[in-house]
């Protein structure tokens, strides 16, 4: 028996060892798929929501009371973070600018890791000093919807103190790259409208950052209908027919009190304090 088994070892080698690379390399991959995976954290709806509860208990006393009506009319501003350094914010109150989108953090591209941008407080009270209208921006990376509510809630906190009369943004461009690798839209789509929906829960006007390439092939238009769209698209005769309320329109662009270029936007919605 032990011969005739040896024997067609022998006359079968070559395919022999072609089926156990293949049964290897299977193995190997599976291993692989299973430690990518571990990297994800997989929330399930309990979870979620339970998460949900606790944050919104905590951050129940979070509301923007500010009487704010929208105006259709145009308005110039910038959007500014930490890449722009020190701002002369005299210089940009009399350089004609309306309003100014200010980041206040992100998420890294390669953890799970939220980090207040490093000038946010700086440009917010400076911004709010020269009486200058604001609004926020969040870049994102949330690969569930913990993660979004997590973002959500973050800045929440970090603009409570402020007026933010323009929109709070969530900038969402990792698609499918470093940490989220493997997630597919429809997630990436839950996540934004989680993230958009508890924002507006508390008083401010949600809108979504965007641009052509996501807006075709990432982002469901037709989920956002109730939010507002800031669309980025650095041409005269830009291709998007959709709507969009905010236009970042150049990344080059000089102000007076920036050092180096800055975006430049135009927004169609006037966003006003009423008086009482």
């Amino acid at each position: 028996m032990k011969d005739k088994i040896k024997n067609f070892i022998l006359k079968n080698k070559i395919p022999i060892i072609i089926i156990l690379s293949i049964v290897l390399i299977i193995i190997i991959t599976f291993i692989s798929y299973l430690i990518f995976m571990s990297n994800f954290k997989t929330y399930d709806v309990d979870e979620v929501n339970k998460f949900y509860k606790e944050i919104s208990e905590k951050d129940k006393d979070i509301y923007n009371s500010l009487n704010i009506k929208e105006v259709k009319k145009k308005t110039l501003g910038i959007d500014i973070s930490s890449w722009q350094g020190d701002i002369n914010f005299a210089k940009v109150k009399n350089s004609g600018i309306d309003f100014i989108m200010i980041r206040c953090g992100f998420r890294n591209l390669s953890n799970d890791e939220i980090h207040e941008d490093s000038k946010f407080k700086y440009n917010i009270k400076e911004a709010n000093s020269y009486e200058i209208p604001v609004g926020i921006y969040f870049y994102g990376t949330a690969i569930n919807e913990k993660e979004a509510l997590e973002e959500a809630s973050y800045v929440l906190n970090l603009i409570k103190d402020y007026d933010v009369t323009y929109p709070v943004v969530y900038d969402f461009e990792l698609f499918n790259e470093k940490r989220t690798k493997g997630v597919d839209d429809e997630t990436i789509n839950n996540n934004a409208l989680r993230f958009l929906s508890y924002i507006e829960k508390h008083g401010y006007k949600g809108m979504l950052y965007t641009n052509y390439t996501a807006l075709t092939y990432h982002w469901k238009s037709e989920l956002f209908n109730s939010y507002k769209l800031w669309y980025a698209h650095y041409v005269d005769n830009y291709s998007y027919e959709g709507v969009y309320d905010m236009w970042q329109y150049a990344n080059n662009g000089r102000i007076d009190g920036i050092v180096g270029n800055v975006d430049l936007n135009e927004s169609y919605i006037s966003y006003e304090i009423i008086d009482e």
